[in-house]
Parts: C-alpha cells; structure tokens; sequence
C-alpha cells in the first residue's frame, strides 16, 4: 500500500519544466520532471500520478472581491467541520470553476430548468457573484455549497527503473472560452504556470493503474496506440522495454503537425536505431486530407493482425472518441484480413478484451 494518499500527499516539486512543442504550434505541452527524493515512492509503468492542484490566486481574489469578504475570515470547512481562513479555502478546497443549482438558488429562484442548465454550464463562481451583486450571501452560505477541488490524474511518462528520485510527466496546457472571456485549466494552469520550479510545494501521490500495465513478459510483442498526452505511458513501456531488451514494440501515435508536435522524436528515432521499435505516425494537418490514426491502423491491417496472431497486446491511450475509432478500425481488420463476419469480428474483439491483450486508458 502507498504511503501517501489524497488526504496525506508527499510534497513534490518540479525539478525540470520544459515547452516541448516547437514554434507555431498550436498548443501548449510541458515535459516536467518531478523530484521525488526521500518519498520512497515506487510505481509501475501504467501507472498514474495524482496531483492536488491550486486555484489560480488571480481568480481567488477576484471570487473574494465579488464575495465582499475579507480573505482572512474564517468559515468552517463544510467536509471536515474544521476551522479555516476563507482565501486558504477559496484556493485549496473549493472548486470555485463549477457551480451548481443549489449555489445559484442562493441568489435566484425564478431561472427555468433550461435557464439554471444554461448558467451552470456557461458560469464560474465569480461569474454568479458578478451577476447577481445585490445579494449578499454570507460567504459561509456559499462555500457550504461549492464541491470539492478534486486531484487530476496524469499517466507517469517515466520508467521507475531507469529514473530513480524522479517521476516525468506530460501534460498540455488547457485553456478555453466562455462567455466571452478566456479560462484556463485549473491543474494545468497550476502545474505548468503558476508553481514554480525547485520552490512550490506540489501536493502528489500515485494511482496504480488498474489493467492498463505493461506486461511482465518480454518476449510478447507490443502495439501501442496514441494521439496527443496519450503518448505519455509509452515512453515509460518503452523505457522498460529497452532495459529488457525486448524488441518487438510498435508505435503508432497522431498528433497535429510533425515539425511542432513529435514529442520525444530522438528517442524513438534512437530506439529505432538499435531495432527495439517501429514506429508509424499520423499527423493529421500536415497534409490536406486529414489523417489519423485509426486511418494508419487500416493502412497496416495486415501487418496488425499478423501481430495480433503471434501473440501480441494491444494498448490504447488518449481522448475518447479516439479509442472508438480504433475500436471500429480494429474490427474492420478483423473482418478483411481474417475473413470474419461482423458477428465473429466482435466476439474476436471481445475475446482479446476478455485475454487482456487490448487494453485502453481512454478519456
């Protein structure tokens, strides 16, 4: 059993933080690297870390200036009936960017079911307080009905036996629109923004994966589907799988553009090299006609079920509608390269579901 859990976390900080998309790309993705010394953490490869993330103390000040409260008043923590300054928990307890119906009730009964749908979706806690500012609700009213700020779980990017006192992660920078002004993610803007590097205290502690794990035998090949962060457990397989020296290892990942987006090019090029990884990418802008990867699985549906025949697990990570595509492109080749119909297709696929050798961590 690990020794740190949500309610006891070992504080982290990052040693290493770095931008890992290259100049005109569109998005924002931070390779970090986390010290770990003197926790006597451990994981495995699948594994994922939780992080206990902030709010943005910009935000906080707002939400308190449209509260009309003073930061050091005390309330009660509304979970642990302890005492607790109202700024600690505006920053540390509450999820101040969701509301609820029971918190706009507060200040309005005559919304609609449709109207109440409406602004719980489109508005934050400032946003409420700034729509409705002559009500002044006691800030103990408002923060007994605000949810908990909840960890965030990011897949471990590192092996545990080639990186010892350290823990790699790698994770895009979210950000977003609504109702005109721009947002940012919570735990994204708190690791890769506002926590400094060597200095803040990050609040962390491992999740095991719960079946998607890297098999122990090292002589069963390997395919390992991604798009995006989904990439991040596969550098960790891969790490594992080069100190074994087990060679049959496929990689086939989509991001948008090849000269911006390829995280980890020279290590896959260097594991390429020495015959320890194949590698097929699909970069869906770089081309007119977009491309990914579940195209690229159908590309090579030969090659996948002969994969699949001498023995090989199948991994899926990265967004949800992703892992359907791949799901139904699997099938396709099922059915044209084995000669099965649709009904066999399926009770092939779950079979291999059923065998542990297709795998997902999608979401």
């Amino acid at each position: 059993m690990s020794l740190y859990t949500i309610s006891n976390p070992f504080l982290s900080r990052i040693k290493h933080r770095t931008l890992i998309n290259k100049e005109g790309s569109s998005k924002k993705t931070y390779y970090l690297i986390l010290d770990l010394k003197d926790s006597d953490i451990s994981f495995e490869s699948g594994d994922s870390l939780a992080i206990l993330p902030q709010n943005d103390p910009r935000i906080v000040d707002l939400t308190l200036n449209y509260m009309r409260a003073k930061p050091d008043e005390e309330i009660e923590d509304p979970r642990t009936n302890q005492k607790i300054k109202l700024i600690d928990f505006l920053t540390k307890k509450a999820n101040i960017s969701k509301t609820t119906s029971n918190l706009i009730r507060l200040f309005t009964k005559k919304l609609n079911p449709d109207e109440m749908k409406e602004l719980i979706l489109s508005h934050h806690l400032w946003d409420i307080l700034k729509k409705f500012p002559k009500h002044k609700i006691p800030a103990q009213e408002i923060c007994n009905l605000l949810l908990p700020i909840l960890p965030r779980l990011y897949s471990i990017t590192s092996s545990n036996r080639m990186h010892t006192d350290e823990l790699h992660l790698l994770i895009t920078h979210v950000s977003y629109e609504l109702s005109g002004i721009k947002r940012n993610g919570v735990a994204t803007e708190f690791i890769c923004h506002l926590s400094k590097v060597l200095k803040t205290p990050l609040p962390v502690y491992v999740q095991p994966s719960h079946g998607f794990t890297l098999t122990k035998d090292t002589s069963k090949p390997i395919i390992m589907i991604a798009s995006g962060c989904g990439l991040a457990p596969y550098k960790a397989f891969l790490e594992d799988r080069y100190l074994d020296n087990a060679k049959e290892n496929w990689l086939i990942f989509g991001e948008r553009h090849s000269k911006t987006d390829f995280y980890f090019e020279d290590f896959f090029k260097d594991l390429i090299e020495k015959n320890l990884l194949r590698l097929t990418t699909a970069f869906s802008r770089d081309q007119e006609d977009k491309i990914y990867v579940q195209d690229r699985i159908l590309e090579n549906g030969s090659d996948i079920w002969q994969w699949i025949h001498s023995g090989a697990i199948i991994y899926i990570c990265g967004g949800l509608m992703m892992g359907r595509k791949v799901d139904e492109a699997m099938q396709q080749i099922f059915m044209q390269e084995g000669n099965l119909s649709n009904g066999n297709a399926r009770s092939f696929f779950k079979n291999l579901i059923k065998e542990k050798r297709y795998l997902k961590d999608v979401y």
